[in-house]
């Protein structure tokens, strides 16, 4: 950690306050519209779907005139006004990309809702991609209709968990997929585990890398033979620190780590992770 602490000549310019301006967020209504905002000029109008109206009018109590950015969760955004059924844009829309190397999240499903909760917290902090993988030892079960509405259930909660967090581009999120589904779509793979290697020391071996996916077990943790075809993928066992976490936590653990580590956190928050 940074040590603050003013030296003889005075705070250094790294721990020295921002400016009222540098800590400012728009606090405008931030939503993902389903419409690509690619290309799209200011004064274009953006036809909103009846439940795009019924959030923004009902849910968020806008009137005519109301001031939003719009983000399609996959490229772009722009700042508009509400206009009846419609959006006005009052600025070209500006196109961003994900940065590198993309992040991802492999986890298994827990009891209950747990996923639910995971993909909210990962998405806040800045996920890419995000797998829910039927483990071994995963004690809920979705097949069938069953897992297509937890698909749907799942990607509802990172499209709200990304306006929330003002991300332009929303994480893609698939499942469930088995455990070498998952292994062999991976990237480069860290696999959390009690006992493996420390997490900074495990990223700092990968090297240049495009994508890096952070697996995380059931509440029973990884069988034998899932650690084994996730090693022989080219996974690298790693710890999340001293204690044991709760599936639900792991995830959220690793990706502060790796957020920090790769320089996601560095600077202003950036709405298009």
């Amino acid at each position: 950690m940074r040590n603050c602490s003013p030296p003889a000549g005075g705070c250094s310019p790294a721990c020295e306050v921002p400016s009222s301006d540098e800590r400012h967020v728009s606090l405008q209504p931030f939503v993902h519209l389903r419409a690509s905002l690619v290309g799209r000029r200011r004064a274009d109008r953006l036809d909103l779907s009846s439940d795009e109206v019924h959030h923004l009018r009902t849910v968020l109590r806008l009137k005519d005139g109301a001031e939003v950015t719009a983000a399609d969760g996959v490229a772009a955004s722009a700042p508009a006004t509400l206009d009846g059924t419609a959006l006005q844009l009052t600025a070209d829309a500006v196109e961003v990309v994900r940065p590198r190397p993309l992040l991802g999240v492999a986890q298994a499903l827990g009891k209950g809702r747990k996923v639910d909760d995971v993909v909210r917290v990962v998405t806040e902090l800045g996920v890419d991609e995000i797998t829910v993988v039927a483990a071994a030892r995963s004690i809920s079960r979705l097949d069938g209709a069953k897992a297509d509405r937890a698909l749907d259930r799942w990607q509802a909660v990172a499209r709200a968990a990304s306006e929330q967090s003002r991300r332009v581009i929303r994480p893609d999120v698939r499942g469930p997929v088995s455990t070498a589904g998952a292994a062999d779509d991976a990237g480069s793979l860290l696999v959390a585990h009690p006992g493996g290697m420390a997490l900074p020391a495990a990223l700092d071996g990968l090297g240049a890398i495009d994508r890096l996916t952070l697996a995380v077990g059931p509440e029973g943790g990884w069988s034998d033979e899932e650690i084994a075809r996730l090693v022989s993928a080219g996974g690298c066992l790693v710890g999340l620190g001293p204690t044991v976490l709760r599936t639900e936590h792991a995830a959220a653990a690793g990706l502060a780590v790796l957020g920090a580590m790769l320089g996601r956190w560095a600077g202003h928050p950036q709405q298009g992770t």
